[in-house]
């Protein structure tokens, strides 16, 4: 087993993973000329020199460092003179670190890292979402050295892994599985997810940074529980499946994950068993209060908040009330406080990979099926009163960005104010 840990940047992590199988861990700076997978706000503060100190203390400990260049679109800046610069200046300053790899998620980085700096391995991302024998022929003969397979659909296509690594065997490139992601299945809109996530970690990045998909996918989620049973995490009890199948190498996320739980997780999957809540392992958020650090308070912090989200000039900040009432009720901008309102009692899911050993969901309609409908009946317990005030919240702040309310002018709010406050009082009258 070999375990790739998001990096939080605290010294506790390297001691906590000592432990454990683990090989790398992957980070990069809290924004950069060209962005990454996730959004700056999401992210532990860090300059160069906290990094480049970072990946000696990794080293010292026999850890690798892998850098994240995996942004998916990046307005075609790499194709310019200005790109190229910022480009030789970043990967020059990378290698002279002496960071071990860099995960890409665009082929013209991948070959120019490849001709322009041979010592760094390079990871394809999961944002390219490699899910055919094809596709990693493709990326083994352009000359990487690690995929990450798909993050939404094949985790429990167990024909497709085993002929996809046999594959990547014979092109001589490794596989790796993220064993705890919880993007919903066949996720409709994971590529354009994928890109806004890398505007919003990109340097100067002029857009706000809420994420809209996510919203729409854990409305989804409240909505219809069945979306976090079929998403595509492996249960540390499943690992030996996996195993089975020549796949060693996989990936613990996310990067906004406070330390206490991310050594969790990675003690989890090396013992592959795990007593408690499937939601410790899988979800990237609500995160409980007493598990922070103080880099990791940080990314809760009112200056956090000033410096990302209140941008009077971007979005009209009488709607902002909402994003704060979807931020402290979900826990995504501020700590959970008190038991996570989502229970999965992850040893009442003994069994239910047993369906998938057998049988594929690609050619199925899973409304038809049911099999994970029936399993979510079972183990799937959300507090109603939660449930219900979040498909609220959810719902007004979904309608104030579709309306375009989110961004409308104040006097217009003002406007709309004042007239449903007369409506009112007229209608009392």
């Amino acid at each position: 087993m070999k375990l790739s840990v998001a990096c939080t940047f605290e010294d506790e992590l390297i001691e906590g993973l000592r432990e454990y199988p683990v090989y790398e861990i992957f980070g990069k700076l809290t924004s950069d000329f060209f962005g990454g997978g996730r959004p700056s706000f999401y992210l532990p503060e860090i300059d160069k020199t906290e990094l480049e100190s970072y990946v000696r203390k990794t080293h010292n400990a026999g850890i690798e460092f892998n850098y994240l260049l995996n942004a998916s679109a990046m307005d075609n800046l790499e194709y310019s003179k200005e790109g190229q610069r910022a480009m030789n200046h970043m990967l020059g300053w990378l290698d002279e670190i002496g960071v071990d790899s860099v995960t890409v998620a665009n082929i013209f980085f991948l070959r120019l890292i490849k001709r322009r700096h041979p010592r760094l391995k390079v990871r394809v991302s999961s944002h390219r979402f490699t899910d055919s024998p094809r596709k990693v022929r493709f990326w083994a003969e352009n000359g990487a050295d690690y995929i990450v397979v798909n993050e939404v659909s094949i985790h429990r296509e167990f024909d497709l892994l085993r002929t996809m690594n046999e594959a990547a065997q014979d092109a001589g490139v490794e596989l790796q599985l993220i064993v705890n992601n919880w993007c919903r299945q066949e996720c409709a809109i994971a590529g354009n997810h994928a890109v806004a996530l890398s505007n919003a970690s990109q340097r100067g990045s002029k857009g706000f940074p809420l994420d809209y998909c996510s919203v729409v996918c854990n409305r989804i989620r409240v909505n219809d529980p069945v979306n976090i049973l079929r998403a595509n995490w492996i249960r540390p009890e499943d690992l030996p499946l996996y195993e089975e199948m020549g796949f060693h190498n996989f990936k613990i996320v996310e990067r906004n994950t406070p330390t206490p739980i991310l050594i969790q997780r990675a003690k989890a999957y090396s013992e592959r068993r795990y007593e408690g809540n499937l939601m410790d392992l899988i979800q990237n958020y609500a995160y409980p209060e007493e598990s922070f650090g103080e880099k990791a308070k940080d990314a809760y912090s009112y200056k956090r908040m000033l410096k990302y989200f209140i941008k009077p000039h971007m979005v009209n900040l009488l709607k902002f009330t909402k994003v704060v009432e979807f931020g402290q009720h979900a826990g995504v901008l501020y700590p959970r406080k008190g038991p996570n309102p989502i229970q999965i009692d992850n040893r009442e899911l003994d069994g239910f990979i047993d369906f998938f050993k057998t049988h594929s969901c690609r050619a199925v309609d899973c409304d038809k099926c049911r099999y994970c409908h029936e399993w979510a009946d079972r183990v799937v317990k959300i507090d109603p009163q939660w449930r219900q005030r979040m498909e609220g919240i959810y719902d007004g702040l979904l309608d104030d960005m579709d309306s375009g309310a989110f961004w409308e002018p104040y006097w217009k709010t003002a406007k709309h104010m004042a007239t449903k406050f007369t409506s009112k009082i007229t209608g009392s009258a």
